[in-house]
């Protein structure tokens, strides 16, 4: 146990607020978010020392891993009381749509973001523009555009994601089915022409990913994450002649007969382009229309 997580404890030791169950769920939330915080590189003395970047760190590993917003609502709350319990409540916002999360019961956020090109430029490492760039073209999660490795992966009409570089080690396929896709990988093939992945071959992932944070908050990227919902709305589209219900598109109940076999359709294929083992998940990426 790391000085984190005991301090945590501690924490949560001397203050017995709310029911035993709350009391036992809050510890361990609290103690898996310090592992969290280890494994993405940050090593916090004490408690005291929680600073807003960690919140966008642990929220973005959250947003990044398709956590429900039912499950990161929680989590944000923990971390409110963790805030509050060491005098600083400032450190985590009062409002989760800060974080791109909907309210309890209400209607599901359409987290798409397009990628801003003034943002982006000011952005200076070529490692991280070149990640970035497949996270836009691809749906990729930050981490397996980082770990992307362009010989191992670009093929005729498909980039082929290996085991190692995917959440939950499941090896996967993904269409190149546009101009723009080709262009970027292109453009990252004639930046990287040898082997080896978008992580500087001087750095580690949790180096980098660290990096990647700093450059990315600092130009004001936040919650690239949300280049993944656009992916997936765009192929919604592409798939279907439509936009997806999250986009203003047709709701399941105005859609006829041939129009839900699509979207049936387009969620399969979308659900595997992101790699997802389950097809109630696209409803967080397009909008609730599969019954």
């Amino acid at each position: 146990m790391d000085d984190l997580t005991m301090d945590l404890v501690r924490l949560c030791q001397r203050n017995r607020d709310g029911s035993y169950g709350t009391r036992s769920n809050r510890k361990r939330g609290l103690s898996a978010m310090a592992n969290e915080l280890r494994d993405l590189g940050y090593k916090l003395p004490n408690a005291g020392s929680l600073k807003p970047k960690h919140v966008e760190a642990l929220v973005e590993r959250w947003l990044d891993a398709d956590t429900t917003e039912a499950s990161i609502r929680n989590r944000l709350t923990w971390l409110r009381w963790w805030a509050e319990k060491v005098s600083k409540p400032n450190v985590v916002s009062r409002d989760n749509a800060t974080y791109g999360v909907a309210e309890r019961g209400g209607a599901i956020r359409n987290r798409a973001q397009k990628l801003d090109g003034a943002k982006f430029r000011a952005i200076e490492c070529p490692y991280i523009k070149a990640t970035i760039l497949l996270q836009v073209a691809f749906g990729l999660r930050r981490e397996e555009a980082m770990k992307f490795q362009p010989q191992a992966a670009i093929r005729t009409d498909v980039i082929m994601l290996q085991a190692s570089w995917t959440k939950g080690g499941r090896a996967r396929t993904i269409p190149i089915t546009t101009l723009e896709q080709r262009q970027v990988l292109e453009h990252i093939v004639r930046f990287m022409p040898g082997r080896g992945s978008l992580i500087p071959a001087q750095l580690s992932y949790v180096e980098h990913l660290k990096r990647f944070e700093y450059h990315t908050l600092k130009s004001g990227l936040r919650n690239t994450h949300g280049f993944r919902h656009a992916y997936a709305q765009q192929r919604y589209a592409a798939l279907t002649g439509q936009a997806c219900p999250l986009a203003g598109g047709k709701l399941w109940e105005d859609m006829t007969a041939k129009e839900r076999e699509a979207d049936r359709s387009a969620r399969r294929q979308i659900s595997a382009e992101l790699g997802h083992g389950r097809l109630k998940i696209t409803d967080t990426y397009l909008g609730r229309a599969f019954q």
